[in-house]
């Protein structure tokens, strides 16, 4: 995503501003969470919360009174959808370069883009509420695919996390004379994912959010 691509109502946060967001709602989504993101779960006086919080004041994304510090704006919105995910995908490209990762984020109260970038920041999109999650997940697979494409081949991988229920996976290989493997569910009788060649009229990242539909 390019700088000329960031709406207003992106914010920039650190991996220690994810976790002091994380702090303000504990529970099973804010675990996922930080499973996904890879995050340690810190307790709310440890130092890397703090100081989170405090960059988050600086930042004027926290305000504090004398019953302590409470989010604001588009942070407060963030926290809830972190503290009450029910489900995450996670999309990466690898090759002879590698992608950030790139995670779509649901929960009850909304819905979320969020791209890792360099130095452990995250650049976080808010998603409509009519947003379909199946349509962003297809875009956000058919960039990394005409990534790979354009880079004599790679893999795609993308993984489903869900409350209660085990990691899914779906792969994408792309080959050096531009064709293209899926990789996944149904297991086959070996354990291993299903493979499909796709052919040139086939959408990769179609394919790929039909292959998580349960």
């Amino acid at each position: 995503m390019n700088a000329e691509a960031i709406p207003n109502s992106a914010l920039r946060v650190t991996s220690h501003e994810v976790l002091a967001l994380l702090s303000f709602g504990p529970g099973p989504g804010a675990d996922l969470s930080r499973k996904v993101l890879v995050l340690a779960d810190l307790p709310e006086d440890s130092d890397l919360v703090r100081a989170g919080l405090a960059t988050l004041h600086v930042r004027d994304m926290a305000e504090a009174d004398g019953e302590g510090i409470h989010l604001r704006d588009g942070a407060l919105v963030l926290s809830v959808i972190l503290s009450t995910a029910t489900e995450w995908f996670e999309a990466t490209r690898y090759g002879a370069t590698s992608s950030l990762p790139a995670y779509i984020v649901s929960s009850p109260h909304g819905k979320a883009a969020i791209f890792l970038r360099p130095l452990s920041q995250y650049l976080c999109l808010p998603l409509r509420a009519d947003m379909d999650i199946a349509d962003f997940l297809e875009q956000t697979v058919n960039g990394l695919v005409a990534e790979a494409h354009a880079m004599d081949g790679g893999l795609v991988t993308v993984r489903r996390h869900r409350l209660g229920a085990e990691t899914a996976v779906a792969n994408v290989k792309v080959n050096a004379d531009g064709s293209r493997q899926l990789a996944a569910l149904p297991l086959q009788d070996d354990g291993q994912l299903t493979l499909t060649a796709l052919d040139e009229s086939q959408d990769a990242g179609a394919c790929v959010s039909s292959a998580f539909r349960d």
